[in-house]
């Protein structure tokens, strides 16, 4: 960031401003038409000989639409202006430069000309003419110069020169008889930024220039004034205050001038108006244009100068524009480099003449300009021609810390980023490592990374670097420390295998002391990819899984720590089991069914395990056989077999497995094959489904095991009572397996049984299922008998009829009204109960309810009953207040339970007390402790609940701790206090200062344990006074503790440099520093050998200048300066300068002896490379070549 300071030897002078460039007077040099006279770009015939001062216009107005450059340039010239020669009248006289052509319009004719021309032209009118804005095609300029009159002499019309600094549409001139004001304006090469706004001109397009700045400065303004300018000035500044104070309401707009200037923002603008022509523009646009003069009178200011550059500050110096009462102005100063490509920044605003600006990047090219502006008026200048600047360069800046990039047992390799060159290029870098606490030279290269060898394993080392470039060598990194490493572990043995499965393998190894992480890598010899890592860890166990049946794989294993890895340990060799094979498929009937037997086949399972079938097995039952266990009836190598001695109408499951290497695989589907039919088997006996009813009872049965070769056609359900010999009663028939027997007596022992039907006929009845229809419920109790008990009420009832079955429990229900809610409070098999607690004083009413098997009776008739009054409730809302030493407590009155609270007891550990409100409060207790407290209401029945809780009494505020001073400065102190830094109560500490004067201040207010106190003055002593505080309160202040403040360095030497450099001695001086109070300031020199890096002391004194002598010839030299206050209590030296390199030249016999000084390091062999500024020169001329070969390339086409 550049920073700006106002220059306080430098002040706006009271008096008028002189210019340079205000005024200039010419005369018109003899030429004739065929040509323009080359110094002074003016025409030899045809001109006024009268010796009139001029001035010159430049106008590039571009327009929408407007041809490229080397187009025709067309001008239409109105009426009175005609080309004829008269000696009574005006006389304008229009040059056409070479590489221009223009077309006049003159009624309905057109007549071309090509430069180089001179065309008289003559005004017809009786006012002489004056200066217009002129519409020119893009790429041309017009100038046009006027005598002290204001009359228009000369139009010169010639290509456009590089891009102009800033286009000003409004101009100003000589006065006219019609009342018209015009003023000069120029147009220069140089650059502008783009996101620079100016506030007095919006920019057109293609008018400000997009190139670099040029390598020299522009020609200076041609701009000249008199007194009647000056007069001009002020006639205008007094005629615009006037206006705002006629109009002090209205919105005053700018006197920049606003209007685009694009052909049509005025009528004629595109042609050479006459008098009359003018004084009507002028009457139209009076306003606009006294705004417009006035701004370009402020924008005739001169570029301005630049001196006292070092590299990183520049001294700014302008002078005022010739206007009365320049204090009146105000300036701001623009500054632009080479890497912002032409973008201006604002860096100074003020009325001073100069300012100084710091912190500059050395070695880096700047332009700056400046622009006046009259605030009470609002009005603005344009800017100034651009002065370029180049800061010097210097030593680098220090590099950062290098980083570790490699590292082996005995090297380590370091990379680090580039440091900033400060516009000289870094020659080499140094690095430096720390033996025995002294830094020393190891390595030295120009590249950024280097690499240190032959060092000890597990050893550390410390590093910093720095880089060197012609002018000295920069500061050093920070420094960094780095290990290199140690042997990595020894080879390990191989892993051993734990466990196989067929997909999977165990394998486990040893660890050692010095084994960090271990590798191991398998490897498949079917699949000819090598070994490849399958576990990195510090595990010593892993399962590798997802591997193929009996196959076999390779293992090594290598461990590795922070210096390496080791050698891989040998190669095992496991191998997975075999797997179980898969089933075969489902047995299938081969051939016809016979009677008593059958053949069957099957295949081979698809999984076999990874290994071959050694046999099967056929295993066969029958059909829903009550064993379900099944027989072998076959075994052997081969998928099929015959099955004899079966039995006729029966049905058999059969199964097949195999055997392998790796075991039995499991049995294939079940085939359901059956003999010859027969009727249905025997059914299993029904099963009840759902609980019986006393009308009703739902049964569930299963088809027969054997449906004797044909399938079941029909299931029948017989049912009959067992206490009377009856027949049995079919109940259902179908093909359903469950059913509901109705019309059934309650309380009666039934038998049910099944049988099934096929084609054949029924079968035999199942066994049967003997159930009891269900019973009813229990009838409605009488009402409970409800009597008085201490603390409750008791309950009893009668027991109603059962119904058939046995009552199983009660359920007794209480409510109190007006509530209609009912709660339970017994649910038992006893006809009696007591009920407690129940609410005091209350009506409570009580019902009763029997249950069976069957289910609930209705609710019984109401008993009621008032209860007794009881102790108080709890109290509600017990909350507290506390003090370090007493607590004060509030609570709710409890509820009565139908007699009045008396009082109330408070218990707080082993103290009781009695009050009769609902407030206590508990004195003399020891601060910061837990109190539990338990209050509780007293009747005349007794004590109520208690409510309970935990008080804590606060602690008292705490003691300051004790303060000292850690740092000393000359502007502060940095204060701590309390032990260990650390605050476990996160305590509030306040921090007050006295000043010298006795003004108390507070300077620090928190929890931290250290604070640092700003702002102080040298040599002073402060007292300061520290409390601490906590959430009961801030505790005393403690003592008054003086520290006193040390005194101040001086500052740095600045402007050191070197001159009359000889073969045996040079002069160095520098720029003086102010005396600091009542010390005086002396200054020490140290000069040393640039390759020995050693500084000896040459001088000591208080002078500003000092020749050193008895120096070697053909030697470079480093000089650096620094102050030293001398201060009554002893020296105080300040920091030295950066150093300045200085060679001495050789003697050489041949030739009389050079004197010089080298800035740069001496280059052995080939020529010295471009500079960027070199680089810069090069590339612009090559663009300005091409874009002149384009311009007459289209020149040539288009003509």
């Amino acid at each position: 960031m550049v920073k700006v300071k106002d220059d306080d030897h430098h002040h706006p002078s009271g008096g008028h401003s002189s210019n340079a460039n205000s005024t200039s007077s010419g005369h018109v040099s003899s030429a004739v038409h065929s040509g323009l006279d080359s110094d002074n770009k003016l025409p030899r015939a045809g001109t006024s000989n009268l010796a009139t001062r001029h001035f010159h216009y430049h106008w590039s107005y571009p327009t929408a639409g407007a041809p490229i450059p080397g187009s025709q340039a067309t001008f239409h010239f109105g009426p009175g202006f005609e080309p004829q020669t008269s000696p009574h009248q005006h006389v304008v006289y229009f040059h056409v430069n070479p590489g221009v052509t223009v077309s006049f319009q003159m009624g309905d004719t057109v007549q071309t000309l090509k430069g180089p021309m001179t065309v008289p032209m003559v005004s017809t009118n009786s006012s002489p003419p004056i200066a217009m804005p002129v519409q020119v095609p893009h790429g041309h300029v017009v100038q046009q110069i006027v005598d002290e009159s204001g009359t228009l002499r000369h139009v010169i019309l010639s290509p456009q020169h590089p891009p102009p600094l800033l286009p000003i549409p409004q101009h100003f001139g000589a006065g006219n008889p019609s009342g018209s004001t015009q003023g000069p304006q120029s147009f220069y090469p140089g650059t502008l930024p783009h996101g620079y706004h100016q506030p007095f001109t919006p920019l057109q397009p293609g008018v400000l220039g997009h190139g670099p700045p040029q390598g020299h400065s522009p020609p200076p303004h041609s701009f000249h004034k008199d007194e009647r300018s000056v007069r001009q000035y002020n006639k205008l500044k007094k005629k615009l205050e006037q206006k705002q104070m006629q109009h002090p309401l209205n919105t005053t707009p700018p006197l920049s001038p606003r209007k685009e200037i694009n052909g049509n923002s005025r009528k004629g603008v595109g042609s050479v108006g006459t008098s009359e022509d003018g004084e009507e523009s002028s009457s139209l646009h009076d306003e606009e244009e006294d705004n417009a003069m006035l701004t370009d009178l402020l924008g005739n200011i001169k570029a301005p100068e630049v001196s006292e550059v070092t590299s990183r500050t520049a001294l700014v110096q302008w002078s005022a524009p010739q206007v009365e009462n320049p204090q009146d102005l105000s300036y701001e100063v623009l500054l632009s480099d080479r890497g912002k490509e032409g973008k201006y920044k604002s860096i100074y605003s003020g009325e001073a003449l100069s300012c100084r600006i710091e912190d500059l990047r050395p070695g880096t090219e700047y332009s700056v300009c400046v622009s006046a502006r009259l605030e009470n008026l609002n009005a603005s200048g344009c800017a100034s021609e651009p002065t370029q600047l180049v800061t010097p360069a210097c030593r680098p800046d220090p590099p950062p810390a290098p980083k570790l990039s490699h590292r082996t047992r005995n090297s380590l390799a370091m990379k680090w980023l580039a440091a900033q060159d400060n516009g000289a290029h870094i020659d080499h870098y140094v690095v430096e490592w720390d033996v025995d606490g002294t830094f020393a030279e190891v390595a030295r290269c120009k590249a950024k990374q280097a690499n240190i060898r032959e060092l000890q394993p597990a050893t550390a080392y410390i590093f910093r670097i720095a880089a060197v470039n012609q002018f000295g060598k920069s500061d050093y990194s920070p420094t960094v420390e780095y290990h290199t490493c140690d042997s990595p572990p020894p080879q390990p043995q191989p892993p051993s295998l734990v466990h196989g499965t067929p997909s999977s393998l165990t394998l486990q190894w040893q660890s050692r002391p010095q084994d960090d992480e271990f590798t191991l890598q398998m490897e498949d010899l079917e699949s000819r990819h090598g070994f490849l890592p399958v576990y990195n860890g510090k595990d010593t166990l892993y399962v590798c899984q997802g591997l193929r049946r009996n196959t076999s794989y390779k293992f090594r294993i290598k461990s590795q720590n922070d210096d390496g890895p080791s050698k891989w340990s040998e190669e095992v060799t496991y191998t997975t089991h075999p797997g179980r094979p898969g089933p075969p498929s489902r047995p299938q009937l081969k051939g016809k069914m016979h009677l008593h037997s059958f053949r069957l086949r099957w295949d081979p399972p698809m999984d076999r395990g990874g290994s071959v079938i050694n046999g099967y097995t056929l295993e066969i039952m029958k059909y829903k056989d009550s064993s379900g266990v099944f027989e072998v009836a076959y075994q052997g190598p081969n998928p099929m077999c015959t099955i004899e001695r079966l039995e006729p109408g029966t049905a058999y499951h059969v199964r097949v497995n195999c055997e392998g290497p790796g075991g039995l695989s499991d049995y294939s589907e079940s085939a359901l094959l059956a003999t010859e039919p027969v009727c249905p088997g025997q059914c299993q006996a029904p099963r009840l489904h759902g609980k019986p009813k006393p009308h009703s009872i739902p049964i569930k049965w299963s088809y027969p095991d054997s449906d004797g070769g044909s399938p079941v056609t029909e299931m029948e359900v017989g049912v009959k009572r067992l206490e009377v010999d009856e027949e049995i009663v079919t109940a259902y028939k179908g093909r359903e397996t469950e059913c509901t027997v109705l019309d059934l007596i309650p309380a009666q022992s039934y038998a049910f049984m099944v049988r099934a039907s096929n084609k054949v006929g029924p079968g035999a009845w199942s066994p049967p299922l003997e159930v009891t229809s269900g019973s009813c419920a229990p009838s409605r109790p009488a009402a409970p008998v409800v009597t008085h008990l201490p603390g409750g009420v008791a309950c009893s009832w009668t027991p109603p009829a059962s119904n058939g079955s046995q009552i199983t429990l009660y359920v007794l229900q209480m409510s109190t009204p007006p509530c209609d809610t009912y709660n339970s409070v017994y649910t038992g098999p006893s006809t009696h109960c007591e009920v407690k607690p129940v609410p005091p004083a209350t009506l409570c009413v009580f019902r009763v309810q029997a249950t069976n098997s069957i289910g609930c009776s209705d609710w019984s008739e109401l008993g009621t009953i008032v209860t007794n009054p009881g102790a108080p409730g709890a109290v509600p809302g017990l909350r507290y207040t506390t003090t370090p030493t007493s607590m004060t407590l509030h609570w709710g009155a409890p509820s009565s339970n139908g007699d009045p609270v008396t009082h109330y007891t408070v218990d707080a550990g082993d103290v009781t007390t009695t009050v009769t409100s609902t407030t206590c409060t508990l004195d003399n207790l020891t601060p910061n402790t837990t109190y539990k407290i338990r209050v509780r209401g007293v009747n005349s029945v007794g004590p109520g609940a208690a409510s309970t809780t935990r008080v804590v009494t606060l602690p008292l505020p705490p003691a300051p701790p004790q303060l000292s001073c850690a740092t000393a400065g000359h502007n502060y102190l940095k204060l701590r206090w309390g032990t260990n830094n650390t605050n476990p109560n996160n305590y509030n500490f306040t921090i007050m200062m006295a000043s010298p004067t006795g003004k108390r201040s507070n300077v620090y207010e928190g929890t931290g344990m250290s604070c640092k106190v700003t702002r102080l003055q040298e040599q002073t002593s402060y007292n300061f006074t520290i409390s601490a505080a906590n959430k009961t309160g801030k505790g005393p202040e403690s003592e008054v503790y003086t520290f006193t403040t040390v005194i101040a360095p001086p500052p740095s030497v600045k402007g050191l440099k070197t001159t009359n450099v000889t073969s045996k001695s040079c002069h160095v001086e520098w720029a003086s520093l102010r005396p600091q109070g009542n010390d005086s300031i002396d200054y020490t020199v140290q000069c040393a050998r640039l390759r020995e890096q050693t500084f000896k002391q040459v001088y000591h004194g208080s002078e500003t200048n000092f020749d050193i002598k008895e120096l070697d010839a053909g030697a470079e030299y480093l000089i650096k300066v620094c102050a030293v206050r001398q201060n009554p209590k002893g020296p105080v030296e300040g920091p030295y300068c950066p150093p300045i390199n200085v060679s001495t030249p050789p003697i050489h016999h041949e030739s009389p002896p050079q004197h010089f000084v080298r800035p740069h390091p001496h280059h052995v062999g080939g020529r010295r490379p471009l500079t960027d500024q070199q680089w810069a020169g090069i590339i612009l001329s090559g663009f300005i070549v091409l874009a002149v070969l384009f311009a007459m390339l289209i020149a040539h086409i288009i003509y």
